[in-house]
């Protein structure tokens, strides 16, 4: 099964559809006006080739805004419950395809390997789920597996809080952090090698913010 025939549309792994890139054009627009979108690191994207694209997770836009800010059209692992009615049509317009973690992911995982090997870039968030500023942030292995299996790199981004009204008259912004990227030792085997690289891969994702500022400070 080739992703092409997953889901409708006319991109490829290395062009993206009209309607989609108007898509994300427009939405980077309505950030920049509404949030103050400002992007860090985007020229890390790698421009072609298979990529895992992992986030942290703390607000229900995160999938559009890691969208709007990587260059390359995505392809996403969600939880197959958002596909109802009525946002199943748009999940899959962003390019999502559905996770049964009850039934351990195994459909997902080799859908995701599939996408991989035909060059795309993945995006997923290692934490599951979408957690609050004090919840968990325990990653999930599957991240580290896709990579070791498919080869990819794994790009790290982080991804702001969107700012309220009264924060951005106070100057704060929508701020994406977009770092190097990982490569993962294609000899790594076992489920607590793979929890541990994931972990790393997290505490890399929050760190972000912090380096960049380290980054712009005068040396």
């Amino acid at each position: 099964m080739s992703g092409a025939v997953l889901f409708e549309g006319k991109s490829t792994p290395r062009e993206m559809s009209t309607r989609y890139r108007l898509f994300r054009r427009g939405m980077a627009l309505l950030c920049q006006l509404l949030f103050g979108y400002t992007l860090h690191g985007g020229d890390r994207v790698p421009s072609e080739g298979p990529l895992v694209v992992a986030s942290n997770h703390s607000q229900y836009a995160d999938p559009v805004l890691v969208c709007v800010a990587g260059p390359r059209r995505l392809q996403w692992m969600a939880k197959k419950q958002l596909f109802g009615f009525p946002f199943r049509k748009f999940f899959q317009f962003i390019g999502s395809f559905p996770v049964d973690r009850e039934g351990g992911g195994r459909g997902a995982i080799r859908a995701a390997l599939v996408f991989l090997a035909e060059g795309w870039a993945l995006g997923i968030f290692p934490e599951g789920t979408h957690r609050g500023a004090g919840g968990s942030r325990e990653a999930k292995s599957g991240v580290v597996i896709l990579a070791v299996r498919s080869g990819s790199p794994v790009l790290p981004v982080h991804v702001g809080r969107l700012p309220g009204a009264l924060s951005r008259l106070r100057g704060q912004r929508l701020r994406i952090f977009v770092g190097e990227p990982i490569h993962i030792d294609p000899a790594l085997r076992g489920g607590s090698a793979y929890r541990e690289a994931a972990d790393e891969i997290m505490r890399t994702i929050y760190a972000l913010p912090e380096r960049h500022v380290k980054e712009r400070e005068p040396s």
